[in-house]
Parts: C-alpha cells; sequence; structure tokens
C-alpha cells in the first residue's frame, strides 16, 4: 500500500502531455518438437512468424484510449496475408477502444461487429519488482481475469503487466488499464506486447468511438453458437 501511495504522488507531480501513441511489438515463444507431422509444423511455424512480426498502436488522451493492429507487412502472396490473419485472430487482439468518461470499452471483431461492454475494475496487485523498459523504470502487476473457455467452462488466467510511473497515463494494451503508468508490457497467456517505441503531444488527439449498432458480448456469444449449430446441423 505504502508503494501503491508513493506512485501516485509520483505521477501526480510529473507535469503530463495531453495524449500520445506508444508502438507494440508482440512476441509469442514456440516448441514444436512435438509435433511429428512436417506439413503441420511448418504451418505452426509459420504462423508464429507471422503473429511475431505483427505490431499494435495505443493511441490516448485524456478520457479515451484505442488500441488498433499495425498492417505493416509486405505480403508475398494472397495466402500469406488471410494466414496474417488467423495468426491476429489466433494470438493477438481486435481493435479496442476505452471510454473512461463513459465507463464503456467497445471491441470490433473480425466480422465488423461493434461489442459493447462496461469497462472492467481490475484489482491490481503491484510489487516491489522493477525493470527498465528502453528509458523507463517500471513495476510489476498483477491482476486476474475470468473468461469462458470453448466448454462453456468458467476460468481465470493470471496478466502480468510492467507499468512506467514517470509516464502518468492509466492506459495500456487491449482493455488493460488503470495503473498509476502507462503498461509498456503485458503478458497474458504467454502472450507478451512491449512498447518499441513512444509519443507525447502537447494537444490532445481527437479519438472517436466507432459509430453502428453495438450488441453485448452475450448477444454476440449467443449468435456464434447460433450459427455454429446451424452449420453442424446442416452437415448432419
Amino acid at each position: 500500500m505504502k508503494l501503491f501511495l508513493f506512485l501516485l504522488m509520483l505521477t501526480a507531480s510529473i507535469h503530463s502531455q495531453s495524449s500520445g501513441t506508444v508502438r507494440y511489438r508482440f512476441y509469442l515463444p514456440l516448441t514444436v518438437d512435438d509435433i511429428k507431422k512436417e506439413d503441420t509444423k511448418n504451418f505452426i511455424t509459420k504462423l508464429n512468424d507471422l503473429a511475431n512480426n505483427q505490431e499494435f498502436e495505443l493511441t490516448f488522451n485524456k478520457s479515451k484510449s484505442t488500441f488498433k493492429y499495425v498492417d505493416k507487412l509486405n505480403y508475398d502472396s494472397e495466402y500469406d496475408r488471410k494466414l496474417n490473419n488467423v495468426a491476429k485472430l489466433a494470438y493477438t487482439s481486435s481493435d479496442t477502444y476505452i471510454d473512461l468518461g463513459n465507463k464503456t470499452e467497445v471491441e470490433i471483431m473480425d466480422d465488423g461487429t461493434l461489442i459493447k461492454s462496461p469497462i472492467q475494475s481490475d484489482k491490481w496487485e503491484i510489487k516491489n519488482d522493477t525493470k527498465k523498459i528502453g528509458t523507463y523504470l517500471c513495476y510489476k502487476a498483477v491482476t486476474q481475469r475470468t473468461f469462458v473457455n470453448k466448454k462453456g467452462e468458467h476460468k481465470t488466467r493470471e496478466i502480468i503487466c510492467w507499468f512506467a510511473p514517470a509516464l502518468p497515463y492509466s492506459y495500456g494494451p487491449k482493455t488493460f488499464y488503470s495503473l498509476p503508468g502507462l503498461i509498456l508490457e503485458l503478458t497474458e497467456d504467454n502472450k507478451t506486447f512491449v512498447a518499441s517505441k513512444i509519443e507525447l503531444f502537447d494537444k490532445e488527439i481527437d479519438i472517436n468511438i466507432p459509430k453502428g449498432k453495438m450488441i453485448s458480448r452475450e448477444e454476440y456469444d449467443k449468435k456464434l453458437k447460433e450459427g455454429l449449430g446451424a452449420v453442424i446441423k446442416s452437415k448432419s
């Protein structure tokens, strides 16, 4: 608790620009030694290589943020482009928006569907562990999030973040935020986002939440189940 209060005092004492952008690289370790089929091994290796070349950008102002995939790759073929989309869906993240003023988050699914949810109130445990990311001293923070797996079971996963109190912005990759400093590294399920470039601006950047019909996560999951059930029924 003393450490947390110290970090809050530190961030409050620093003059902050009103907005900024952070570029993140993505890392996923891979072990294919147990895969016997050579074609499968090559496919998984290719998928992993594409995932590890992906970059994402966080843009934020005083009340909103967006975390988006940056399509910077030059594909050798249409197959590689589609394979990269698979890697994004399997390993990384959909584009997301956080609106602190309205306490909502919006996720844009691959099919264009807008999912609106209340922002999640993570209970962060701030540790004494520190390390440097670039020139910034970062502190470790850990939380747990509940999710529903493919079997419909409720599970929890551990999230590990490293945040920089010298950057007093409570944002980070995906829908993780509310720490007393910008999240420069985040690990979830052995998948890691690491900041590679940071830019801060005196002028506030406009962030517009996408317009269109929005549905809840429950509605979207229900539609997916119904669609899957219809496909299975048509093949039976």
